[in-house]
């Protein structure tokens, strides 16, 4: 099993699916980081969606609740979801958070 997963995993059996989201980082790999292209960061910017509310802060590696939805960044691998009001790039196969768009 893939740290990020275990982490992920104590995290929700810590503190339910809230957790996983902290959690994740505790075993996150190093490089799971992406840099977008400026407009991949521009339309997400542009174009918000309903925010989802979660404890913790969310960092690169941090795994998302099942129950999250994501929204399409046109001709783009990586999908985007804004978690307390930040927006972020996640790999829709791991949910894994690739990206803080700042």
């Amino acid at each position: 099993m893939p740290a990020a997963v275990g982490g992920a995993i104590a995290g929700a059996v810590i503190a339910g699916p809230i957790g996983a989201v902290v959690g994740g980082v505790a075993g996150a790999v190093a490089g799971a980081a992406v840099d977008p292209p400026a407009e991949v960061t521009t339309y997400v910017a542009g174009n918000p969606v309903d925010p989802v509310y979660l404890d913790g802060e969310v960092v690169v590696g941090a795994t998302l609740p099942e129950g999250v939805q994501f929204a399409q960044v046109p001709n783009y691998q990586y999908q985007y979801v804004y978690v307390n009001g930040v927006p972020v790039l996640v790999e829709p196969g791991t949910r894994k958070v690739v990206y803080i768009v700042r």
